[in-house]
């Protein structure tokens, strides 16, 4: 999916011992399990994304890459002058 959509980001976080404080801290319920962030809006999608599901990862990143989810209308541009 990654060369299909170079726009996106795609990170895998495995779980090890020295991380599993992230996952439980992000409340992953089970694995394969994932996360959709949008610049500016953070956190906006969580779902399983076991074989059983994976369909549903496929459309959400469509969804996105084509900037059909309307998550723009409510992210807050800023600049370098809102830091100053």
């Amino acid at each position: 999916m990654a060369s299909l959509y170079p726009n996106i980001t795609f990170l895998e976080v495995p779980v090890t011992n020295q991380n599993t404080n992230l996952h439980q801290g992000l409340e992953v319920p089970s694995l394969p399990y994932g996360h959709i962030y949008y610049p500016g809006a953070g956190l906006v999608e969580e779902m399983k994304i076991s074989k059983k599901y994976f369909h549903n990862l496929v459309r959400m990143v469509r969804w996105y890459d084509k900037k059909e989810c309307g998550v723009e209308d409510y992210v807050v541009p800023t600049t370098i002058e809102d830091d100053a």
